[in-house]
C-alpha cells in the first residue's frame, strides 16, 4: 500500500533488486521475463511457479502477470524507493510496452489493457501542420496544428496557441487531415 524506501540504493540498484529472479522458502519461483523503466515507472513481466503442493492441494501451474513499480528518490540522505502494483490493481499508468500484453494472458483487467493500447495508438498518431483535431472531454474543443517539430505539436484555437502533448492526442475524436 505504501512506499518502500532504501537507505542507500541508487535508481539502477533499485531496478536490479526489483527485477531479480528469486526462489522463496516454499519453493515458489519468481522469474523476471522482461522489464523496462519508462520514466520512473518500472514495468515487469513475472512468471510465478508455485512451490511443492501441500496435500490436499493439487499441482498449480505457473502463471504470469504484469508488475508496475513506481520509483522515486527517498529524499535527502535516503536512497531510491518503490511502490509496487500489478495489472489487477488497474494502475493509472499506461506506458506498459504493448509486447508485455502479448506475453501475459488477460486474467485480471481487460479495461486497463485497452487503455494501454489507446495510449500507444494516440502517441503514434500521425499529425501534420494544417490538420484539425477535434477533442472530447477537454476545455478546448478543437485546434488547428500550426507547428510540428519532431513529436512536439502546437495548435491554435480562438487565436491562442497551445502545446499539444502526446497524452492529449488520446482525446481526439475527429482528425481532419489537410
Amino acid at each position: 500500500m505504501g512506499w518502500t524506501i532504501s537507505f542507500d540504493k541508487t535508481r539502477s540498484e533499485m531496478i536490479a533488486e526489483r527485477t531479480r529472479s528469486t526462489t522463496q522458502a516454499d519453493g515458489t519461483r519468481w522469474e523476471c521475463l522482461r522489464h523496462t523503466a519508462v520514466g520512473n515507472v518500472l514495468w515487469v513481466v513475472w512468471e510465478v511457479t508455485p512451490g511443492e503442493p501441500v496435500p490436499p492441494r493439487a499441482f498449480r501451474p505457473p502463471y504470469r502477470f504484469i508488475g508496475c513499480d513506481l520509483l522515486a528518490p527517498g529524499g535527502k540522505g535516503w536512497g531510491w524507493g518503490y511502490k509496487d502494483m500489478c495489472e489487477s490493481m488497474g494502475p493509472c499508468y499506461y506506458t506498459c510496452p504493448l509486447a508485455y500484453l502479448e506475453l501475459v494472458p488477460v486474467v485480471a483487467n481487460a479495461e486497463w489493457r485497452q487503455q494501454v493500447r489507446e495510449y500507444h495508438f494516440a502517441r503514434n498518431r500521425k499529425v501534420n501542420v494544417g490538420d484539425r483535431l477535434v477533442f472530447k472531454g477537454l476545455s478546448i474543443p478543437d485546434v488547428e496544428i500550426v507547428e510540428k517539430v519532431g513529436r512536439r505539436l502546437v495548435g491554435i484555437h480562438a487565436g491562442c496557441r497551445y502545446r499539444i502533448s502526446p497524452k492529449v492526442l488520446a482525446h481526439v475524436v475527429e482528425h481532419h487531415a489537410r
